[in-house]
């Protein structure tokens, strides 16, 4: 059990999640949305590729699922993510100087109106809100 704020008989143990529907290698990014889920956005496939696809992860008493949400407009890996407000922004990753955000609750993803700087290293970059 954790040891800070856990609730009194409380059972914590781990266990499996279900498979996604796009199988990952490396290089996707995840991120708690606004409501509780959790996304996973982006990656390199088992073939090698990288994608556009974005899932979320819900949790319930029977166990979990994926929700697939709208894919990205781009394929991305090694990018940045964060959540703020009711949105998630990705931004950059392999060769990509450009950056979206996703509308959770409108269901859309849209492009920023901005380019970053790329110098052949902008990417595996991590993100953060404090």
């Amino acid at each position: 059990p954790p040891p800070h704020g856990s609730p009194s008989g409380a059972s914590w143990q781990w266990r499996a999640l279900p498979g996604m529907s796009v199988p990952h290698d490396y290089g996707g990014r995840g991120c708690v949305l606004s409501d509780g889920r959790f996304a996973v956005f982006g990656g390199v496939d088992a073939s090698g590729s990288a994608t556009m696809s974005c899932e979320a992860l819900t949790l319930d008493a029977d166990g979990g699922r994926w929700d697939t949400l709208p894919p990205m407009h781009e394929q991305r890996w090694r990018f940045a993510c964060v959540a703020v407000g009711g949105c998630v922004i990705v931004a950059g990753g392999g060769d990509s100087i450009t950056a979206e955000v996703y509308e959770e609750g409108l269901e859309r993803w849209r492009r920023l109106p901005c380019s970053l700087p790329h110098d052949g290293q902008l990417f595996s970059t991590g993100s953060a809100l404090l």
